[in-house]
C-alpha cells in the first residue's frame, strides 16, 4: 500500500483555541481535567478534514467553493489529530475513562467553541463491532462511513459567515448504533473556510439494555416518500409493545423535535430549504412514556429551487478500501435525489469501466498493472436516466510487483481481494473470496478461497 508522508504538528500555545467536546467528556477533555493538557492543547485537536480519506487538496463534494482540505491525520494519530502535544491520547488499550451508554439510545454530544469558524458539518464515526482496543486507532478500526452527520449547506461560505457560525454550546442528539462493551466514538467538526477539522475521541462502554422488554419496538423503514425544494415527506412502519403507542418522535439534524400522534405513520417537513442536507431519525413513545430505541438516521438532500426534477446528488467520500499490485478496492457514500437511484457508474482515468446496482456502494477493480497510479470517480444514475455530478476524484497507486508478473507470489498475512491472482507451488491461482492469508488458507489447501487457473 502506498505510504503517505505526514508531519507531526506541535501546538505550544496556552491560549484557548477552536473547540472541544465537553459532554460526554472526550479523551482530550479528561486529559485536560487531569492536568495532562493545557487549555490550548485541549482545543487544538486539529488536522485535515474529510476523514477517512488520506489525501490533501481535495474538494468538498457538497460545497466545491470551500477551502481545499489539508491531509487528515494518519493512522495511529487520530485521537491526537497528529499533534505532539496530545501524542499520549493515541496510546492503544482499554484503560481509558469511559461513559456508560446503551446501543440505540440518543446520546447528547455537546461542543464548546473558543474560536469559531464557518462550519460545514459534524461527522460521527463508530468503531467496528470486531475492532481491537489493543491496536492503535486506525481507519480499518472504524466503520467507513459516519453513522450520523449534521451539515450546513449554505453556499458560498463567505456570503453566510455569520449564519454558519455555530452557537456555543452546540448540542447534537446522536443516535448510537447497536454495540456491546468498549467502543470509541470519533466526532469530527469540519470547517468550510479552512482546510482543517477538529477531532474528538469519546470512549464509551455499551451496557445491556435492561429496559428492553418495556420499550416499544423501534419504528421500521424510515424513508422519504417525496422530496422537493419546499418539503420532505417521511414515512415509517408502526411500532408495537406491551402498551399502546401514543406518538412517534422525529429528530431533525440532532436538535429539532416533532411528535406525530399515533396511529399516523407519515409527516411532512415544510420548513426545509433548497439544496440543503437534513438528517432524521425516529423513536416510538407509548402511553406510559417509555421510548423505543431510535431508528438508524437517514440523510435527505433537497433539490435546487424549483428542482423537483433535479438530478441525484454526487456520490460522496470516494475512498480506497485497500489495494494490491493488481487490484484496487473503492467505496463511496450513497447518492440521494427526488427520483430513485438505479445504479452507479465507476470511472478509471476518465473512462467508464463498470456499473453497479444502487444497493451497492463498493467496487473491486481487478487486472491492474503493478506500481501504477490510477484516478477514479463515481457518478449516480436515477430512474429518469439523470446523471449526478461526479464524486471526488481518488488517486490510488497499486503496489509494486513482488515477483511473478501477472501472478505475484502468494504471501502470508496479506489481504487478497476477489479475482486477484497469485502463484504458489508452481501453479497459478485466482481468489474466490476476499480474506487475509494464513498458513491454513494457502492456495491448494482452501478450495473455498482459491481456484487453480493454470
Amino acid at each position: 500500500m502506498s505510504k503517505i508522508r505526514t508531519n507531526n504538528v506541535i501546538s505550544k500555545s496556552k491560549m484557548p483555541r477552536h473547540g472541544h467536546v465537553f459532554s460526554p467528556a472526550s479523551r482530550a477533555y479528561f486529559a485536560w481535567q487531569a492536568g495532562e493538557l493545557d487549555e490550548g492543547a485541549l482545543n487544538q485537536r486539529e488536522s485535515g478534514k474529510f476523514f477517512p480519506t488520506t489525501a490533501a487538496d481535495q474538494l468538498d463534494v457538497y460545497a466545491k467553493q470551500d477551502t481545499l482540505n489539508a491531509a487528515p491525520p494518519p493512522d495511529g494519530k487520530i485521537a491526537s489529530a497528529n499533534q505532539l502535544t496530545g501524542a499520549a491520547l493515541d496510546a492503544p488499550g482499554s484503560h481509558w475513562q469511559k461513559h456508560e451508554v446503551r446501543g440505540g439510545e440518543a446520546l447528547e454530544v455537546s461542543w464548546h467553541f473558543t474560536a469559531n469558524h464557518a462550519t460545514r458539518r459534524w461527522n460521527y464515526f463508530m468503531t467496528k463491532e470486531d475492532w481491537n482496543p489493543e491496536r492503535v486507532l486506525s481507519r480499518d478500526q472504524f466503520e467507513a462511513e459516519p453513522f450520523y452527520t449534521v451539515q450546513i449547506n449554505l453556499q458560498p461560505f463567505w456570503e453566510h459567515t455569520d449564519a454558519m457560525m455555530p452557537s456555543s454550546p452546540t448540542v447534537h442528539g446522536v443516535p448510537l448504533p447497536q454495540r456491546e462493551g468498549y467502543h470509541v466514538l470519533l466526532a469530527v467538526w469540519e470547517v468550510a473556510n479552512t482546510g482543517n477539522a477538529f477531532y474528538q475521541v469519546i470512549d464509551l462502554d455499551f451496557l445491556a439494555d435492561d429496559a428492553g422488554e418495556e420499550r416499544p419496538t423501534t419504528p421500521s423503514h424510515l424513508m422519504t416518500r417525496e422530496v422537493t425544494d419546499k418539503h420532505i415527506t417521511l414515512t415509517w412502519g408502526a411500532s408495537t409493545g406491551p402498551h399502546p403507542i401514543a406518538a412517534y418522535r422525529l429528530i431533525r439534524n440532532g436538535s429539532t423535535t416533532v411528535d406525530v400522534i399515533a396511529p399516523l405513520l407519515s409527516w411532512m417537513d415544510n420548513s426545509v430549504r433548497p439544496e440543503t442536507l437534513y438528517t432524521y431519525f425516529i423513536s416510538a413513545i407509548d402511553e406510559l412514556g417509555n421510548m423505543s430505541t431510535p431508528s438508524r438516521a437517514i440523510e435527505v438532500i433537497t433539490p435546487a429551487e424549483g428542482g423537483e426534477n433535479a438530478p441525484p446528488t454526487a456520490p460522496k467520500n470516494l475512498h480506497s478500501m485497500g489495494q494490491t499490485s493488481t487490484v484496487v478496492s473503492v467505496m463511496w457514500g450513497a447518492s440521494t435525489g427526488p427520483s430513485a437511484i438505479t445504479q452507479y457508474l465507476i470511472y478509471r482515468n476518465d473512462q467508464e469501466i463498470a456499473r453497479v446496482k444502487a444497493d451497492k456502494t463498493s467496487f473491486d477493480d481487478t487486472g491492474l498493472t503493478p506500481n501504477t497510479q490510477y484516478r477514479y470517480y463515481v457518478t449516480a444514475l436515477d430512474e429518469r436516466a439523470q446523471a449526478s455530478a461526479p464524486s471526488n476524484v481518488l488517486s490510488v497507486k497499486t503496489e509494486a510487483d513482488q515477483g511473478g508478473g501477472e501472478y505475484p507470489l502468494w504471501a502470508l498475512n496479506t489481504k487478497y481481494l476477489v479475482n486477484e491472482r497469485v502463484s504458489h507451488n508452481g501453479k497459478h491461482w485466482q481468489c474466490l473470496q476476499a480474506h487475509i492469508s494464513n498458513v491454513s488458507w494457502a492456495p491448494g489447501q482452501a478450495d473455498t478461497l482459491w481456484t487453480q487457473v493454470a
